[in-house]
């Protein structure tokens, strides 16, 4: 009797838990149609003009205004409606290097299954918590000669695969980019790309404004909400921080917001500030072993706070609140 008493004990524990996390659901029965589309392939299976001919027609009618985005500003090709398109794509997909570039994304990328995978269940997830937000049609990759990772229209994502190839290839590791921009040039951050890019276009209007307290709220939105859409990834991974980037900002959330607060930094304009917190680099400038963007990262812990001690806001409550005061009441972070 004791032994089934304690396993309902214990059944009504992981419920409540399960309960608690508005993040952790259920979406099995939400339904997106993405379609995928491997252009990369497409493409460096073609080699002569006349077949490119054929395939710059199908990828332009799949692809519209982003595979004229492609051909124009990634490959400086031209319009797929130019005469001489099929001449300067044979030229990219018969180059020595790019075919080596290809190599490399095939090895990486034998199938994309696992990551249509995990951009399906993201979008069902940020249609379950923001049900009219626009969704999209189509995902795209290429190789984009290493211009972009990922680019999103109002109705498509394009995916560049070769910025993906991780820090430690062959290719990746020749390129003239500094060390910590190679670091984010890996597969476990092509998902934080796809949603977070997705997000700024088409979702969560820019509220970061001129102010620290801003961007720290703009930024908190929009990390929660990638968390919303990947409840099971890493924080870290989230963040596009390593393991130990994240395990610091954790461990040093307490003395950095008291730091801010006694340099009385919260509603400051100073706009190197606001770079320093908020922008990519190798590090926070001023904070000794710290990871860059630490700003992004205490704007999340805020807006989690806030969610917490709020459990009846929505997602697209909060991505409307505009009550700077009432969301960064809620937060008292605590000394290690």
């Amino acid at each position: 009797m004791l032994k089934h008493i304690w396993y309902i004990f214990l059944f009504s524990l992981l419920l409540s838990a399960c309960k608690s996390d508005p993040l952790n659901i259920d979406v099995s029965n939400v339904t997106v149609d993405i379609k995928f589309h491997r252009f990369d392939r497409e493409l460096s299976n073609a080699k002569t003009v006349e077949s490119l001919k054929k395939i710059n027609k199908k990828l332009y009618k799949i692809g519209g205004k982003l595979y004229e985005f492609y051909t124009i500003e990634m490959l400086l090709a031209g319009s797929p409606k130019d005469d001489s398109i099929a001449l300067f794509l044979s030229y990219f997909v018969n180059d020595s290097m790019m075919q080596i570039v290809q190599s490399h994304i095939d090895e990486t990328f034998t199938n994309f299954d696992t990551e249509q995978n995990k951009i399906i269940i993201a979008f069902k997830h940020l249609k379950y918590h923001i049900p009219h937000s626009m969704l999209p049609t189509d995902v795209i990759t290429y190789n984009s000669t290493f211009a972009n990772g990922v680019v999103s229209s109002p109705n498509q994502i394009g995916i560049g695969l070769e910025m993906y190839l991780g820090k430690d290839n062959e290719i990746i590791s020749q390129l003239p980019y500094p060390n910590y921009f190679k670091q984010k040039m890996d597969k476990r951050y092509l998902i934080t790309d796809v949603c977070q890019s997705w997000l700024m276009t088409n979702v969560i209007e820019d509220q970061s404004g001129d102010s620290f307290i801003s961007n720290l709220l703009y930024w908190g939105k929009l990390m929660y909400t990638l968390q919303a859409m990947m409840p099971d990834a890493p924080k870290s991974t989230i963040l596009k921080y390593t393991d130990l980037e994240y395990e610091w900002a954790e461990a040093s959330e307490y003395d950095i917001w008291k730091f801010i607060v006694e340099q009385e930094w919260i509603y400051s304009k100073d706009i190197k500030l606001i770079i320093r917190y908020f922008k990519d680099g190798p590090t926070t400038v001023g904070l000794d072993g710290s990871p860059a963007r630490i700003g992004q990262f205490l704007g999340w812990k805020i807006i989690q706070s806030y969610m917490d001690k709020n459990p009846e806001v929505s997602l697209v409550d909060l991505i409307a609140e505009k009550n700077q005061a009432k969301i960064l009441k809620a937060y008292k972070p605590k000394k290690n």
